[in-house]
């Protein structure tokens, strides 16, 4: 199932930056800029965690996330991606089908995550 971060406005995470970031925080991961202007993603990535290895893509906006994975290292990454974004930009994490939502802020937690998306609690 894809998973996406949105914000309210365009232009709030830089490719360069989130390349930086995600290398900074997984060594490990690996990214490559998208370099076909007509392609909606500027960026994409692969994080290998501990449940499953996420894969996904920044659009060239600079205003979604998208990613698929195991939902408990979707929802860690859910909320490392709302570090990189100013404390008062409105984001929401929701699956493709948008079965499962919810805004995303400084205080989200694991619990809510999976409390929004019908999952039992994980041990935080």
């Amino acid at each position: 199932m894809n998973y996406f971060v949105i914000t309210e406005s365009e232009g709030v995470v830089s490719p360069t930056t989130f390349a930086q970031r995600l290398r900074s925080r997984w060594p490990t991961a690996t990214t490559e800029e998208i370099r076909n202007p007509a392609s909606s993603h500027a960026l994409e990535f692969s994080v290998p965690l501990t449940h499953s290895q996420v894969d996904g893509s920044l659009n060239r906006e600079g205003c979604s996330i998208v990613f698929v994975g195991d939902i408990r290292d979707c929802a860690d990454f859910a909320l490392w991606c709302r570090t990189l974004l100013p404390p008062e930009e409105p984001a929401t994490f929701c699956d493709e089908s948008m079965s499962g939502s919810l805004a995303l802020d400084t205080s989200t937690t694991l619990g809510d995550i999976f409390e929004a998306f019908g999952y039992p609690a994980p041990h935080e």
